[in-house]
């Protein structure tokens, strides 16, 4: 009996229906259609829509191939992403992405994730789309992947990551957050700081990271080294594991003010504070790089800055929508404003507590 259509189909579900692999059923709802006879395209297809299939992590509009009869603008994700996006921040950019390119009647369909595709296949394909009108990529992509997707001969447009003079990009203003979070943190009276990063080599990383630094140096204060831990990965596991490395490197005297470079590092990061009977926002202030739910869906809710993500994708629309109708549009890089958000794991840190000299013994006569 097939799914109800009010319930999610899974694409293992789709391949035990129609009697085929599941390999087959996911090449065809990336998008690919080398080597796959236009029969088993559609009928894919036409299955996956009738059951109410959607990528996960994504409320997507319609989530099916071009078509010769209405424009689209496709997207695909940086590894390890994929659409089971953790921390819904590129679920929040999909969203003002779709907003705006639905003023137009224009759709969005999703390509795949990185390493799940082949550059020069997911070139050849987009050019042979008349109605793919452009692409957005979400994250940062490996540098030999993005050189070969800017061959494509449609507008691409890169979102949380620049490649300058190459293609169209929005991002937000690392600089400002980084400024608001310090700033915010030194008024309540923070001198110790920590840094909680991920994504290690990557351009978000350092460029947040150095954003803090500078911030610090202008109060004259800095990070030190054994306060520093920078990571492969910035989900939550990364952050309890950030936590647990300044733990053991800072047995004596733990930082007060920790900024993490994902909400989710920070979530994870507190989980283990809290582990530790360490009050969050009270012995220790917890403050990352985001300003998604992540950051409010449990307690204590997370101090934030960030772009807001929905504007992201609502600016890579408007760019994606004007390049595709004037071959001449000169390219945009867009930094959108941080916004600062206080909430409860910040607060004054801790009264340093000073022992009292014990009064000198009176001489006797």
């Amino acid at each position: 009996m097939p799914p109800h259509k009010n319930n999610r189909i899974s694409q293992q579900q789709i391949a035990r229906e129609l009697g085929v692999s599941q390999a087959l059923v996911s090449m065809v709802l990336n998008g690919r259609r080398s080597g796959i006879s236009q029969e088993s395209f559609d009928r894919i297809w036409k299955y996956a829509l009738e059951h109410g299939y959607t990528p996960r992590g994504m409320k997507v509009d319609l989530a099916r191939p071009p078509d010769n009869t209405h424009r689209t603008v496709g997207y695909i994700l940086r590894a390890p992403l994929q659409l089971a996006t953790k921390s819904n921040f590129f679920s929040y950019v999909h969203h003002g992405l779709h907003d705006k390119l639905t003023e137009a009647d224009i759709r969005t369909v999703f390509l795949g994730g990185e390493t799940d595709l082949n550059a020069d296949q997911l070139v050849e394909f987009i050019d042979s789309q008349p109605s793919l009108i452009g692409l957005v990529v979400m994250g940062e992509l490996d540098e030999a992947f993005m050189k070969t997707l800017l061959r494509v001969r449609k507008p691409v447009v890169y979102t949380s990551a620049r490649y300058p003079g190459r293609c169209h990009s929005v991002i937000s203003n690392q600089t400002q957050s980084a400024n608001q979070l310090v700033e915010h943190l030194i008024h309540l009276g923070h001198r110790s700081f920590a840094w909680l990063g991920g994504d290690e080599g990557r351009s978000r990383n350092r460029d947040r990271k150095n954003a803090v630094l500078e911030a610090l140096a202008r109060h004259g204060l800095g990070i030190e080294s054994k306060a520093q831990v920078d990571l492969s990965d910035a989900d939550r596991r990364e952050g309890t594991q950030a936590a647990a490395a300044i733990f053991r490197s800072n047995r004596r005297q733990l930082p007060t003010a920790w900024i993490c470079m994902t909400g989710l590092m920070a979530r994870g990061a507190i989980n283990l504070l809290l582990q530790n009977q360490i009050r969050v926002g009270r012995d220790v202030s917890v403050a990352a790089f985001d300003l998604t739910r992540v950051c409010t869906e449990e307690h204590p809710t997370i101090t934030s800055a960030f772009a807001e993500p929905t504007k992201v994708g609502e600016e890579a629309g408007r760019i994606v929508l004007a390049a595709s109708e004037d071959p001449s549009y000169p390219l945009h890089e867009i930094t959108l404003p941080s916004v600062l958000e206080v909430r409860e794991s910040t607060g004054a840190p801790p009264p340093v507590r000073v022992k009292k000299a014990l009064p000198a013994k009176s001489k006797t006569a």
